[in-house]
This record gives C-alpha cells, structure tokens and sequence, in this order.
C-alpha cells in the first residue's frame, strides 16, 4: 500500500441480524486530506466509522490504517492485541452525534483532558498542546470558556458548542 494512504476500505460489510447496513464499501483516503460521509439516517455512516476504529467488527473486507492491518497483528498471524488496536486508535479520531463535554472544565481542559486520558501526557504538555490546537482551528479565544456559556451562545448564534465538541473529541490526538 502506497505511504500517501492513511485509510483504506477494501469490500467492507456489515450486517446486524438480517439486516444488512453495510455492502462491499470501499474508501480510500490520503494522507493530509479531509473526508465528510453523507447520507440518510441509517444509511450506516456510524457503522462504517465505528469498523474504521474496530469498535465494531465488519463482516468481511479489510480495514488497513496508516498502512496497518485492523484486527490483524500480520506479522505474528493472529488478532492483534488490545495494546495494538489502542495504539492505532489514538491516530484515528472519531467525533460522535451526541459529545459530552465536561461542563466543569473550560474548553481548554476538555481539549487537554483526551490528551491526559488518551495520550499520557504530563499536564503542561497537554495544556500546551491544547492551546495551539485551538489556536489552529480559530477557537483559542474561547479556551477559558465553559460549555454551558457556549450552549447558551449557540442557542442564541449556531455554532460554538459543537465546534468545540469536534476539537475535544478528535483534533488532538493526532
């Protein structure tokens, strides 16, 4: 697999009881590039996401990110271990319909929080680190900020709450 692949679907299913939600999907996506999935509700956007980060497990097909396997520890010929699948799963960011942000933590202890729980950093790097990923995104003016005041906002204006969702629940952990 060419390195300028970061995620590859090869002939992807999935089926719950009878039901078949996923039919021979196939993705590939580059390195450095951004993807949006559309569709209807029950169209199975969750269900691929949710096999693209092995917490459900297709049916058939393959699933390979940044070059590596899903599920498959290909040097050893057998499942890959929990420590493996965490291991890629901290490159693989994953923003969920409904996020729950800490309401009493700022947007920049949310943000820094996935880093201590996912990453294992030391707080100071996780805050620093937090920092310069709001200031990434346009959302650096916002970090002292706690959700309840974005939800009243957004209420009002559309748009900050959820902003700051995505970045606490995927951005960082690149």
């Amino acid at each position: 697999m060419p390195e300028s692949i970061a995620v590859s679907v090869k002939n992807v299913s999935k089926q719950f009881d009878n039901v078949e939600v996923l039919r021979d999907i196939n993705l590939t996506v580059e390195k450095g590039t951004v993807v949006s999935i559309l569709g209807s509700s029950g169209s199975g956007k969750s269900t691929l996401l949710r096999c693209m980060n092995w917490l459900e497990q297709p049916d058939r097909g393959e699933i390979h990110i940044g070059g590596q396997r899903l599920g498959i520890d290909e040097q050893r010929g057998r499942a890959m271990s929990h420590r493996q699948l965490a291991k890629i799963r901290e490159r693989v960011g994953m923003v969920f319909q409904s996020f729950n942000l800490w309401p009493h933590l700022t947007v920049q202890q949310n943000v820094s929080e996935a880093l201590l729980r996912v990453k294992g950093m030391k707080r100071d790097e996780a805050n620093a680190m937090a920092m310069q990923q709001l200031e990434k995104v346009g959302m650096a003016h916002k970090a002292d900020v706690y959700p309840i005041t974005l939800s009243r906002r957004a209420e009002a204006a559309g748009g900050d709450r959820p902003f700051a969702g995505d970045v606490a629940g995927s951005y960082p952990l690149r």
